[in-house]
């Protein structure tokens, strides 16, 4: 049987900040941890103008957690952020004497957590391992100053501690560079495979979108698959294809399903999953799947296509799939016209990939796009 994690949640918010809004700013974390099959026992909120420098919550909300964390046996603390190594170090070095496994992660760390639990391929596998070492790294060989300098002569002495740290060092992109060569092969494998369907003229498309908008729902729609559907955030993280016929081109196009996106994702990220997002690269047109039903509908669109420039995504064109209109509530009708005043560029399309609505009308649109390849 899985174990079930204990999780507190720790963040910081503005002074002027009321606690409700706090509490709502934490629910993309809450389900992360949802998705990691952990407990969110209790929320630590602190009310500062800007995060501690060496505990994120300063000294007395420390000692509050420590509380929590001895009281609730706590397994897991997560910082609602991307902080300094050295924060989760110090943090970390608190909480021993109170439990000597508890670990403390950042919003990367349980990302990262997750990613494991649903990696199936090997080129998952390394994806998550060089993503894993590139935020691991500064951690362990940056605190030279505190833990490694007590095997050597102390802090600001060349002992031993330096020459561990620089063997540290050495390894970490020794090792980097193993698991990078692995992934390369893979790279150039996927490569030869684009253009062999660029030379033989057949279409691309990438389904993309915030974590948990219905991509893999609507890829199993189009492609008539069953890739595994999960009301969870990154159950897909390998690229899979399939084929949709497009009776007014007369051929058949390839669809790619692919990792989702989330705020706050670094560049370093984004960069270890390029060899995944490749099908997105070089895709002829990209459907962007969105959620009506999420109240964060903009602040979400505008992640995703952050992203998407970080990326440097070519698509000829991007259609905007605003799917769940059966889970909307509200003014469907000002929904329908702000949108389609808003996004006219992206020819907004209406589904309910759960009933089965206006996904005629979608293809219609699809093959429009790719008129072209006719």
């Amino acid at each position: 049987m899985q174990k079930v994690h204990r999780i507190v949640l720790v963040d910081v918010i503005d002074p002027h900040e009321h606690k409700d809004e706090a509490i709502k700013n934490l629910q993309e974390l809450k389900s992360l941890v949802a998705t990691y099959h952990g407990i969110d026992i209790v929320d630590v909120i602190q009310h500062r103008t800007r995060p501690d420098k060496a505990t994120f919550i300063g000294s007395g909300k420390v000692e509050e957690l420590v509380e929590i964390v001895t009281q609730k046996q706590i397994d897991i603390v997560v910082v609602n952020a991307i902080v300094n190594p050295s924060v989760l170090f110090n943090l970390t070095e608190k909480l021993w004497n109170f439990n000597p496994d508890i670990q403390v992660w950042d919003r990367i760390d349980l990302i990262l957590n997750i990613f494991d639990k649903h990696a199936q391929t090997l080129e998952a596998k390394l994806q998550i391992e060089i993503a894993r070492m590139q935020h691991m790294g500064p951690r362990i060989y940056g605190l030279g100053g505190t833990l490694f300098s007590r095997q050597g002569g102390g802090i600001g002495t060349k002992g031993l501690g330096e020459t561990n740290i620089e063997l540290m060092k050495r390894h970490w992109r020794d090792q980097i560079k193993k698991k990078r060569d692995q992934l390369e092969k893979i790279s150039r494998q996927h490569l030869f495979q684009l253009e062999r369907r660029k030379e033989n003229n057949i279409p691309g498309i990438s389904i993309v979108g915030y974590t948990n908008a219905g991509k893999t729902s609507l890829f199993n729609l189009l492609t008539r698959k069953h890739k595994v559907v999960e009301n969870a955030l990154f159950v897909t993280l390998d690229s899979v294809t399939g084929k949709l016929y497009l009776p007014s081109l007369k051929k058949e196009v390839t669809i790619s399903d692919t990792i989702g996106f989330i705020k706050d994702l670094p560049s370093s990220l984004i960069n270890s999953f390029k060899s995944t997002l490749m099908e997105s690269v070089s895709a002829d047109l990209l459907l962007h799947v969105i959620d009506i039903s999420d109240p964060k509908i903009d602040e979400k669109i505008e992640v995703v296509e952050q992203i998407l420039r970080e990326l440097k995504v070519n698509a000829q064109k991007i259609i905007f799939v605003f799917n769940k209109i059966d889970a909307f509530k509200g003014d469907g009708e000002k929904i329908l016209k702000e949108i389609k005043n808003k996004y006219s560029h992206f020819s907004p399309q209406f589904i309910s990939v759960t009933l089965d609505y206006g996904t005629k009308k979608l293809k219609a649109e699809i093959e429009k796009s790719l008129s072209s390849f006719a």
